[in-house]
């Protein structure tokens, strides 16, 4: 891929994902747990999963009566969940229902450790590390793979055991639905990744997944690299060209939105169809916004990748330069309160059924 003037663009590896989610998952952990559960219930409530209200579970009428699963003495429904980070999410879908059996996966360590962690007592789900994208994984299918190495280990309870292992010991495992949130943008092989989701399916099982949309209205994580740029203070020329340059020689993470006919074509490759799409905003935490200033601050203190970037503003330019670069978001943060825009991220939704 290139960028244009011919820039070569190249994903961020999957060695490079889990070096950086390692080190980000404590504090991506408190920003996930507030601005993506919007995000997330909408993926349950697409596939057909139960509503979070606490009311049971749905009808499952994706599933063939004969083999759908139910409360009623049969096997429970699995889910896969990919990507679920820290797991705060995948947690409270479990605590809210417990007749499900969710299976949630991360190729970061140091995310699964932090759900593990947080999992006491809750005997419906289990955590993997596995990355979506792997030749092992296209080819077994996700689920497959992730539970083979949950059995292997010493972090399954017995429902989970139970849940994880395929009748008669043989095949694959297959899921009843499967969600990702907000990952399929950061995940180096798109098709892989569709394929070891599609493999790991009942057939007319849904998948639904989130992923970043149009940059232009995503403040959340756009503002204050834009800010950056505007700035003309001595000393900071090396770090602006050293961000300008990884801007333009890495993948961004709305790359999906630019091309949404393809992102359908790769769902029907990997076994999925029909595709419904549409989109949504996430606001930024923590309330409405209520001046330029409180704005800025937020977007600052909550998003970890922004942190650090004021950070570094502050150590190579003192306070001079983070000031001004304060001032400059405070400025971008007012434009778009007067426009009305939503201050948070703009995301794109799909959901497709496995095809028999």
């Amino acid at each position: 891929m290139a960028a244009a003037g011919g820039t070569a663009v190249r994903a961020m590896g999957n060695d490079a994902l889990i070096v950086k989610w390692n080190k980000f998952s404590k504090a991506y952990s408190a920003v996930m747990e507030q601005w993506s559960w919007p995000s997330y219930a909408s993926l349950v409530s697409a596939t057909g999963l139960p509503v979070l209200d606490g009311s049971g579970l749905a009808s499952w009428k994706h599933l063939d009566a004969a083999k759908a699963p139910s409360s009623s003495g049969k096997r429970p429904p699995l889910v896969l969940d990919v990507g679920c980070g820290p797991g705060s999410h995948s947690l409270e879908l479990a605590r809210m229902h417990p007749g499900l059996r969710i299976l949630a996966t991360d190729l970061s360590e140091g995310m699964i450790e932090l759900a593990r962690s947080r999992a006491a007592g809750v005997d419906n789900i289990a955590f993997a590390v596995a990355s979506a994208d792997s030749e092992e994984v296209a080819a077994r299918g996700l689920a497959t793979v992730a539970a083979g190495s949950v059995l292997a280990g010493e972090h399954v309870s017995d429902p989970m055991s139970e849940a994880l292992r395929v009748p008669g010991g043989e095949g694959a495992l297959l899921a009843d639905a499967a969600i990702a949130n907000l990952v399929m943008q950061i995940v180096p092989d798109t098709l892989a990744a569709f394929q070891g989701v599609g493999a790991s399916l009942r057939p007319g099982a849904p998948f639904a997944f989130a992923v970043w949309g149009d940059r232009s209205r995503s403040a959340l994580f756009t503002a204050l690299p834009g800010a950056l740029r505007s700035l003309e203070i001595p000393g900071l020329e090396a770090m602006q060209a050293e961000v300008a340059e990884a801007a333009a020689t890495t993948r961004s993470g709305f790359h999906l939105e630019a091309d949404v006919p393809r992102v359908k074509r790769l769902l029907a490759e990997a076994g999925f169809g029909p595709v419904s799409t549409w989109t949504t905003e996430l606001p930024m935490p923590g309330g409405p916004v209520l001046s330029a200033q409180d704005g800025a601050a937020r977007l600052i203190d909550l998003i970890p990748a922004n942190s650090e970037l004021a950070a570094r503003v502050h150590k190579e330019g003192g306070d001079e330069a983070r000031a001004a670069l304060t001032r400059a978001l405070e400025g971008r943060v007012q434009a778009l309160m007067d426009e009305d825009a939503v201050l948070g991220l703009h995301v794109r939704v799909y959901v497709a059924a496995k095809r028999g």
